[in-house]
């Protein structure tokens, strides 16, 4: 490799955050969000509201992926 030649940048990993699966219907409405069947959102895309109105749905699964920084006052106890 030439000194004018660069590597290729390794892709930036990906941040952990929020995947919401749905079982109702595409477009399910809850915490102010229509849902997917299954969608990753970033670990801040929600405020502690929202998620805490999303993680009490029976039709919905939350699920946070390791090292994703969510509001402490969100989750279940």
């Amino acid at each position: 490799m030439s000194d004018t030649e660069t590597k290729p940048e390794k892709a930036a990993e990906k941040a952990p955050g929020i995947r919401i699966v749905s079982r109702a219907h595409e477009g399910f409405r809850r915490g102010g969000h229509a849902h997917p069947a299954d969608a990753t959102y970033p670990a801040d895309y929600f405020t502690a509201e929202q998620l805490a109105l999303i993680e009490n749905e029976p039709l919905l699964t939350v699920i946070v992926e390791d090292g994703a920084q969510v509001p402490k006052t969100s989750r279940k106890k």
